[in-house]
């Protein structure tokens, strides 16, 4: 069985796969309570995290496993996995989240996508046939923006004047709000909706093909609300998009390793 586990920020969440590709345990938790609450190993045979939560976090998950005397792999990001090509300038600087995500999007679709993880940051990538392979992906590039939460109490903590609400209420979509807690509320939603309909023409315009809004992360139901109905007629939620495309990378590297 694999246990994978994508660390991000500010939570960590894992799923266990079945030698099928099935997912048979899952979880979550605050990045703080990941030793007390990650879920028993039992039949674990191998591990695959992704974790841009940093050193301090790494060292956390790697004393869970020593004591289990399991040896985790760290995922990578590279020029090239599992059929798909990074275009980044420096591969291996593109966050593994964000990887293992464009990875298990091209898997799941095959075609020109938007791949968007809304966390505690907003990354919205573009995701492409490879013109020379049309079975093969290019991810050819993406921004990466606040996420909702944190736009919100960003611009609360540094302005006197601009309260900050965690109240749903003041998030309606309203391009006319009448007080200030939800005028920053939809001022941050429109700002991300805008950036993945946005990277959607973008996509259009450039390769004359509609792509794929593949919409995951703890956001993403409440963003995929206040789309434009042009954007959702293209949009699919997803959950576990980081952990598939880590099942997705181990069971490729076991492959290769059987092969030799």
């Amino acid at each position: 069985m694999l246990l994978t586990i994508d660390a991000g920020n500010t939570r960590t969440k894992w799923a266990v796969f079945s030698a099928e590709g099935e997912i048979t345990q899952q979880g979550a938790c605050a990045n703080i309570d990941f030793s007390s609450k990650i879920l028993p190993l039992h039949n674990i045979t191998s591990v695959m995290i992704s974790n841009v939560a940093g050193e301090v976090h790494a060292n956390q998950i790697s004393s869970v496993f020593a004591s289990k005397n399991l040896a985790p792999h760290w995922f990578k990001s590279s020029a090239q996995c599992c059929d798909v090509t990074n275009h980044y300038t420096q591969p291996e600087t593109l966050g593994t989240d964000r990887w293992a995500a464009i990875i298990a999007a091209w898997h799941l679709m095959h075609a020109p996508c938007v791949v968007v993880n809304a966390g505690t940051a907003v990354t919205i990538d573009a995701l492409m046939n490879s013109p020379s392979n049309s079975s093969q992906g290019e991810f050819i590039g993406g921004i990466i923006l606040p996420g909702l939460t944190l736009m919100q109490s960003s611009l609360g903590s540094a302005t006197a004047q601009l309260p900050y609400s965690t109240d749903p209420a003041c998030l309606t979509g309203d391009s006319f709000s009448t007080f200030t807690a939800s005028a920053i509320a939809n001022g941050a939603i429109h700002a991300i909706c805008g950036a993945i309909e946005k990277m959607q023409f973008a996509v259009t315009e450039k390769y004359s093909s509609a792509p794929h809004i593949i919409l995951s992360g703890g956001d993403a139901p409440t963003i995929a609300v206040h789309l434009r109905e042009a954007v959702t007629n293209q949009l699919l939620i997803v959950d576990n998009l980081v952990l598939t495309g880590l099942y997705l990378c181990e069971r490729s590297q076991h492959q290769k390793s059987d092969k030799q």
